[in-house]
């Protein structure tokens, strides 16, 4: 049994009793979780797993345990760690939250921890959720993961540039 932070990537149904929930943990990478609980309202809560918290790029404190011979673990219990106040109010924030769920989902692959990356979805998350404008969160985002993942040069640093100079002008009261 170990305790960690996690970010919901993505949860896949494999039958009315199970689902399989991939995580991007902080000290284990991506993770595939399985948890046991129905799809019914009588069945929500299942084993110390609320289904209705299980939602792209929900920041998570996580229990498991490892099976043995798989590389599925057992998702024991999950909280919130971050509670969102605007995420899963607003329908932008919403959609913005399942992109960067996707695109995590896709490329994430391979069970290795980075905490840089894991702490760079944190701050994402606190951003989309607290931010009043959200139109450039999806550009800065992928530029980010970008540069984190290895991926980039002076197109990222004129990005960078462009973007805190709009951030400014936005903020300036002339």
């Amino acid at each position: 049994m170990y305790s960690t932070e996690g970010i919901v990537l993505a949860v896949q149904r494999r039958s009315d009793t199970t689902s399989l929930i991939h995580v991007y943990t902080r000290e284990f990478g991506r993770i595939v979780y399985m948890v046991y609980g129905g799809r019914g309202s009588s069945k929500k809560k299942k084993g110390g797993v609320n289904m209705n918290i299980l939602t792209p790029m929900s920041w998570l404190d996580i229990e498991g345990r490892e099976l043995s011979g798989d590389n599925i673990h057992l998702l024991c219990s999950a909280q919130l760690h971050y509670v969102s106040n605007n995420i899963q109010s607003d329908v932008k924030r919403q959609c913005l939250a399942m992109f960067m769920s996707e695109a995590l989902y896709k490329t994430l692959k391979h069970p290795l921890s980075d905490e840089r990356v894991f702490y760079y979805l944190c701050d994402r998350i606190v951003e989309l959720d607290s931010s009043d404008s959200v139109e450039h969160i999806s550009d800065a985002f992928v530029c980010g993961l970008s540069e984190l993942l290895g991926y980039g040069g002076e197109p990222m640093e004129e990005f960078h540039s462009l973007r805190s100079a709009a951030l400014l002008s936005m903020f300036s009261t002339t």
